[in-house]
């Protein structure tokens, strides 16, 4: 399977609410784990590289939800994806 192939899924703006948040609850508790033992664990640049991947799909999601034509604020979490892949 091509992990960079695109879906098309069907979700409604309460999906996609619940996503962003249990995605912001995720990175929160990770983050968390991660200083909890001194980044042991998890170094820094694997907290990084989630921060960066979630924050991406947070983004894509706030895209996802907004009205066509709508300036959109997005969220602290929210990384502008980058076209690296």
């Amino acid at each position: 399977m091509d992990r960079h192939q695109m879906h098309r899924i069907n979700l409604s703006g309460a999906d996609l609410m619940l996503l962003r948040a249990g995605l912001r609850a995720y990175l929160r508790t990770f983050e968390a784990h991660a200083a909890e033992d001194d980044y042991d664990s998890h170094n820094h640049e694997q907290v990084a590289a989630l921060r960066k991947t979630v924050g991406e799909l947070i983004w894509r999601l706030e895209e996802a939800d907004a009205p066509p034509g709508a300036r959109i604020e997005h969220s602290d979490e929210a990384i502008a994806p980058s076209n690296e892949d």
